[in-house]
């Protein structure tokens, strides 16, 4: 990870080459100064978000970004927006019934987001 200051003087750090987002254009980065981040690009945009889910704690880096541009849990497919954090949909599954609870409880804090920006063919987090 690398880290410089951009043209304004703001430090940026280097998170992620774009070549090496999969189909899923998503993925862990695991050392940031912010803890592990699920960082990846929506609707054409980067994102960086906290990387567990607010249900049963998941990996949201090994999800994916579905066609509406949200990010998926890949255990229980509950939805959060990447631009504000929030879960959009609770989980589904053997949890569908419980969904509206949770999403009402653990799933009322939305995940942090963090700004970021393309640059050089990768995504930059920039502090």
């Amino acid at each position: 990870m690398r880290q410089v200051p951009d043209d304004s003087g703001q430090s940026t750090i280097r998170l992620l080459a774009l070549e090496h987002l999969d189909a899923s254009q998503v993925a862990v980065v695991e050392k940031t100064p912010h803890g592990a981040l699920a960082v990846g690009i929506s609707a054409g945009k980067p994102f960086a978000v906290s990387n567990r889910c607010r249900h049963l704690f998941a990996s949201l880096g090994s999800g994916r970004v579905t066609s509406e541009g949200c990010l998926e849990c890949p255990r229980h497919a509950a939805l959060y927006d990447v631009d504000t954090g929030e879960m959009v949909r609770g989980p589904q599954g053997a949890f569908k019934p419980l969904a509206g609870a949770v999403k009402a409880t653990t799933g009322a804090r939305s995940l942090k987001t963090f700004p970021v920006e393309v640059r050089d063919g990768a995504i930059w987090l920039v502090d």
